[in-house]
């Protein structure tokens, strides 16, 4: 394994561990912990940064559309 293939390994390495926090994360965990590591993934993984900009326009949206249907 070459030097290249071994930061990239590091790198996806802490990206599970990222998301297993998030999966193991209860809504009584701190906020802090959870910004950062959406940060910590985004910063790794820029399809995820993408899909979760998405996500959160399309919710966005969603919550817009039946605010003003009230």
């Amino acid at each position: 394994m070459n030097t290249e293939e071994l930061e990239r390994a590091n790198a996806i390495n802490s990206s599970i561990s990222e998301i297993n926090l998030l999966l193991n994360m209860s809504l009584k965990d701190e906020l802090t912990c959870l910004g950062l590591s959406i940060l910590n993934l985004s910063m790794e993984d820029k399809e995820f940064e993408t899909k979760f900009k998405q996500l959160l326009n399309e919710t966005k949206q969603r919550f817009q559309k039946e605010f003003d249907e009230l």
